[in-house]
């Protein structure tokens, strides 16, 4: 969606940004090493950001509404972006716990599946000493376990892992409808995301449900995963979209703090995605609130430099400021432009070479429009 900004006229003067092609990757084109982070409390990308995502927020959005025109900030709406990854996992966990509230009498299990290293070319460069709880242990005599550590995987090693993975996935899926037709029941349902080990090797987080299948049920269709190794448990709803959330986030850590995690949007080879789910799984999402607009033109530069153009042209324009917060400062991301001045300014804008919006298009660009109280 950032490419609507790309070589779009009609902004206000000085107001130009140039927004790279979506999936233009400047870290394939000169040929960067990946980069892993074996700090816990330190996740770092795996990729080098795309050029799209830098310029988030840098385009303008402009609706017209017949009575007022409005302004704000154009996300660029990817996974890969800090900012608006917050918005977009709160809608995705929002519609995941609302699906599952809907359905509460399901029993629910929660999966890892992993990958072996080994297999796809990984060679061991040491050993990793844990507790009893799993926290590192620095004490020889008092080793609870010990683990290989693995090296980094390199950009082809990934992507063979991350396809036998998607490969295998398949596979255990159809080995669950087929238990679930001999049965006569319904299909298992299921949420699944992926993450990376701190060595940046990549494995799924899933949750499962289903009506009468629980974990004893689905042993023998989950012991089939061949890549590496599964863990899997019984699980509430609470605790399903608790343990969903850090993987979608990337901001919060394990509640006895040894535990960080590592986002994998940035890794993913082109055709991936950071994650799946059932049909059905998913709660249907809020329609946007308030009136629909009848018109809408995507422009580049900050909307800040709009909203002094249509003051400057006689309009009632201001800022819509967020209440106060005990968090960090939030600055406003759309301005609200009144009377005969902000529609002749805006027809301006229509007539010069800017990207008008088919009607179709309103609701995912409204989508776009920052309406969260958040950087």
């Amino acid at each position: 969606m950032s490419t609507a900004a790309d070589g779009v006229g009609g902004g206000p003067p000085g107001a130009s940004h140039r927004v790279a092609p979506r999936g233009s990757s400047p870290a394939l084109d000169r040929g960067l090493p990946l980069v892993t982070s074996r700090n816990n409390s330190h996740p770092s990308a795996f990729r080098v950001a795309k050029a799209y995502v830098h310029a988030c927020g840098k385009g303008t959005l402009g609706l017209y509404y017949g009575d007022h025109v409005a302004f704000g900030s154009l996300a660029c709406g990817s996974w890969s972006c800090a900012s608006c990854r917050k918005r977009l996992a709160a809608r995705l966990l929002d519609r995941i716990r609302r699906g599952m509230e809907s359905r509460p009498s399901m029993t629910r299990t929660f999966v890892t599946l992993t990958v072996d290293p080994s297999k796809f070319g990984a060679v061991p460069i040491g050993s990793a000493f844990w507790n009893s709880d799993d926290t590192p242990c620095f004490d020889p005599d008092r080793v609870a376990r010990s683990s290989i550590l693995w090296s980094e995987p390199s950009a082809a090693q990934f992507a063979q892992a991350s396809a036998a993975m998607s490969a295998e996935w398949d596979l255990l899926n159809k080995r669950l409808r087929s238990k679930c037709r001999r049965a006569g029941v319904d299909r298992v349902g299921y949420f699944r995301v992926i993450e990376l080990h701190r060595n940046g090797w990549p494995h799924y987080h899933a949750v499962l449900e289903h009506p009468t299948f629980g974990l004893d049920d689905l042993a023998q269709q989950l012991s089939g995963w061949s890549p590496g190794r599964i863990d899997v448990r019984s699980i509430s709803l609470d605790d399903a979209v608790g343990e969903l959330a850090p993987y979608l986030v990337c901001s919060e850590k394990k509640s006895n703090g040894h535990k960080a995690y590592q986002f994998a949007a940035h890794a993913l080879p082109a055709g991936f995605r950071l994650h799946s789910s059932s049909r059905g799984f998913l709660a249907d999402a809020n329609e946007p609130d308030g009136p629909t607009p009848t018109h809408g033109i995507a422009l580049r530069g900050h909307f800040t430099g709009y909203h002094e153009a249509v003051r400057e042209m006689g309009a009632d324009a201001r800022l819509v400021l967020y209440a106060p917060t005990d968090g960090d400062h939030v600055p406003p991301s759309r301005t609200l432009a009144t009377g005969d001045a902000a529609v002749v300014y805006y027809a301006e804008l229509v007539h010069q070479s800017a990207m008008h919006a088919d009607p179709r298009w309103l609701r995912p660009l409204l989508d776009l429009l920052d309406r969260k109280d958040e950087p």
